[in-house]
């Protein structure tokens, strides 16, 4: 497929979320943007599965209590949403 397809995005998100739920934040956070990275070139930077990443990059960043950091997040997700 390669480095650029959606599916490996999908596939960093998925290790992500892993990661989370390991509490292991920075690594997750790592695995999200490469997500983000590779979705905003594949699907556009207003797509529904970017804001998704957006989302998930916000509740990484909230459990490692960066509030404002999260909010910058999740006001992201929430654009791309109103308009998707």
């Amino acid at each position: 497929l390669g480095k650029n397809h959606p599916d490996t995005a999908t596939t960093h998100n998925n290790i992500g979320l892993a990661l989370k739920s390991k509490e292991d934040f920075d690594a997750a956070l790592m695995e999200y943007r490469k997500c983000l990275a590779i979705q905003e070139v594949a699907l556009g930077k207003n797509h529904p599965d970017t804001a998704t990443t957006h989302n998930n990059i916000g509740l990484a960043l909230k459990s490692k209590e960066d509030f404002d950091a999260a909010l910058m997040e999740y006001r992201k997700c929430l654009a791309i949403q109103e308009v998707a």
